[in-house]
């Protein structure tokens, strides 16, 4: 599924939309300005190519490995232009029973003044999360539920909240 900005497209169908109710004692005037003015905002909003939005799963990876018996290491990878969120990322345990998330360390973000949400710590580029764990030593396996949250930078869209589950076997 790819995504596309239609910003562009509403905008220019809303200019028209406005000229077309131009009372009809303008009608002259009305096809002079909407040509001149539909041909600049053409050159204005459209592009040979409009920006197209990678799929979640392709703008914001996620790896996970067991590092030892109490030790998980979450890779959040967003691609290229993209960034996730520090504060919304989240991990939890899915019907697991004798394992508990004692701790997850993240490193510190980069500071970004969002336009939503304000001074906010980001990731642009690979990130890891260090999951220790709390473990009875009978159990062996667990599902991990990772919870993050991203958006691309160049056209400021934000992606919904991403759930993804991932089942491991520790050692």
């Amino acid at each position: 599924m790819t995504l596309r900005l239609s910003n562009k497209r509403w905008l220019h169908a809303a200019f028209l939309s406005f000229v077309t109710f131009l009372p009809a004692s303008h009608s002259l005037a009305q096809q002079s300005i909407a040509a001149d003015v539909q041909k600049r905002l053409g050159g204005l909003f459209s592009s040979s190519k409009e920006e197209e939005l990678l799929e979640p799963d392709k703008a914001f990876q996620l790896k996970v490995t067991v590092s030892g018996p109490t030790t998980l290491i979450a890779e959040l990878i967003p691609a290229p232009g993209y960034y996730l969120y520090r504060d919304r990322i989240r991990f939890a345990l899915k019907n697991t029973k004798g394992i508990a998330i004692r701790a997850v360390k993240l490193p510190a973000g980069k500071v970004k003044n969002d336009p939503t949400f304000g001074r906010m710590e980001t990731y642009e580029r690979p990130t890891q999360a260090e999951i220790i764990l709390d473990r009875a030593p009978s159990a062996k396996s667990l599902t991990l539920v990772a919870g993050y949250q991203g958006c691309n930078e160049k056209t400021g869209v934000c992606y919904p909240p991403i759930d993804k589950e991932v089942s491991l076997t520790l050692p």
